[in-house]
């Protein structure tokens, strides 16, 4: 779409930040973990200095941290959405819904993957409605970042964890033009994170996630 290709505009930055004061009133934020693109926003304007993202995509994609919590209330969240705007689209095939306004946003909620099983999809029992099960975040859980951002507490991942999540799933990513962004992403953020913050995560990682983040890297000519 040629509206992937355009810089995110001062509208669409008001719908999200309408839809993050609208997940504060209703008490979902707590449960989500901002990630993919929009994160970048957040860092722009509440972590680093002088850094400006680079943010190219209308999707924005909440990592729903567990799936059962809360266990003693439920949202809403199609008639929350519906209120602001966005429509509801299920997919007859995995029963994943995703929210959608037209020439704005489109939000997705995604959620871990554990063991091996062949249903990634589950659904959120607090929202009611089906996640998108997606292994390659599993990762992001173990490294929040809690920032304040005017009256809102939102969770990013660390953007060390967030460059390094990007590289593990570039190879996989099917669209040319995504894999590009996500590079270009890389390189704008790297220059401004903690490089032995960074050192400290990957050493962590699995041998394979390694493996792939080196081979991106020289493939790349991006030096971590």
């Amino acid at each position: 779409m040629e509206f992937e290709n355009e810089p995110i505009t001062e509208k669409q930055k008001k719908v999200f930040w309408d839809l993050i004061d609208t997940f504060d009133e209703h008490g979902i934020l707590p449960y989500v973990m901002l990630i993919g693109s929009w994160a970048e926003l957040i860092y722009e304007k509440y972590y680093f200095s002088d850094y400006y993202s680079s943010i190219r995509t209308r999707d924005v994609d909440f990592f729903y941290k567990n799936i059962n919590l809360p266990a003693d209330k439920e949202f809403d969240i199609i008639g929350i959405l519906k209120e602001k705007g966005f429509t509801c689209e299920t997919s007859r095939l995995s029963d994943v819904s995703k929210f959608v306004m037209e020439d704005f946003l489109t939000i997705e909620f995604l959620i871990r993957v554990l063991g091996s099983g062949d249903e990634p999809n589950q659904k959120i029992q607090s929202l009611g409605i089906v996640g998108s099960g997606l292994r390659s975040i599993n990762i992001l859980e173990k490294y929040p970042l809690v920032l304040e951002c005017e009256r809102y507490s939102i969770t990013v991942p660390e953007p060390e964890i967030y460059i390094l999540q990007k590289l593990i799933i570039n190879p996989e990513r099917k669209n040319i033009e995504k894999k590009e962004k996500d590079l270009q992403s890389i390189r704008w953020l790297l220059p401004h994170v903690n490089k032995d913050r960074m050192k400290e995560i990957y050493e962590g990682l699995a041998g394979k996630q390694k493996k792939t983040i080196d081979e991106v890297c020289k493939l790349n000519f991006i030096d971590i």
